[in-house]
């Protein structure tokens, strides 16, 4: 890995191929107050007198013993003592979430910063582990509507050609592709064969994505070592991400956050179209 300012991440994006792919994680919607998977465990943290340190995902491993379930404790409404470790969200009938977690918020800096680099051709497939609307909601401010794979039929039917938007782990009102794996903490082989093609058919750039949360996606970035990582990185990176680099050998800007940084990069990128 090497560490770079944002202005000579930029300049590597513009000398290599493009378009290029993103990786979205939780941090593109932390400013719109989407309640991130992160927030919950610190939450469980203090309740529990404890200090979950930089990679609250670790430290519920080690306070439980258990791997956390994002779906289900925003089902239960609650991150309290009481709920740790928690049982597994069983499937409903409905698959969604609670609407009202995920409709109020607006599109941050960063949802408009990737929204503004795909319609100015530098971006092509957006891959997001986020539920929320905000990434459509940008994108569609912006320019013409962009396809959106959520579920397994349009995963396998998405095109790479153009833009595309891919929802790893579905939609808040269609989270039916968390059943579809066959172990726990796997992806279903559309997914892993959509990855493959995305990691190995496109440099990549990584933002607001710790990597403590999604094991099979750090899996699938580690298998395909063929193109240029580029990773805009906000605190202590968690031990999952700091084994990608290893691996991965990622160029690395530091951001105070997912706003600042995708907001500056843009600008240089969008000033220096070719």
């Amino acid at each position: 890995m090497r560490t770079v300012r944002i202005d000579e991440l930029a300049a590597e994006i513009l000398a290599g191929p493009r378009p290029i792919a993103v990786l979205a994680g939780a941090g593109v919607s932390d400013s719109a107050g989407v309640l991130t998977g992160q927030e919950l465990l610190r939450r469980a943290a203090r309740e529990r007198g404890e200090d979950p340190g930089p990679d609250p995902v670790a430290w519920y491993l080690t306070a439980t013993g258990g791997f956390p379930d994002y779906f289900g404790m925003v089902r239960d409404g609650s991150a309290s003592s009481e709920a740790l470790p928690g049982e597994p969200y069983e499937r409903s009938s409905s698959e969604v979430l609670p609407g009202e977690l995920y409709e109020r918020p607006a599109p941050t800096p960063a949802h408009r910063a990737i929204a503004e680099l795909v319609a100015a051709g530098h971006v092509g497939p957006v891959l997001t582990t986020n539920l929320d609307r905000l990434l459509e909601r940008a994108l569609n401010q912006v320019g013409p509507a962009v396809p959106v794979a959520f579920d397994l039929d349009a995963m396998a039917r998405v095109s790479l050609e153009g833009p595309a938007l891919v929802k790893l782990h579905g939609d808040y009102r269609d989270i039916g592709i968390r059943h579809t794996a066959r172990a726990l903490h796997t992806y279903h082989p559309i997914i892993d064969t959509l990855l493959d093609r995305v990691f190995t058919d496109f440099d990549l750039l990584v933002c607001g994505w710790s990597a403590s949360w999604d094991l099979p996606l750090c899996d699938a970035l580690c298998r395909t070592t063929g193109r240029r990582v580029r990773w805009l990185q906000c605190g202590p990176p968690s031990r999952a991400a700091r084994r990608i680099f290893e691996i991965r050998k990622p160029s690395i800007a530091s951001v105070t956050s997912s706003d600042a940084g995708l907001t500056a990069l843009a600008a240089i990128l969008l000033d220096q179209r070719r």
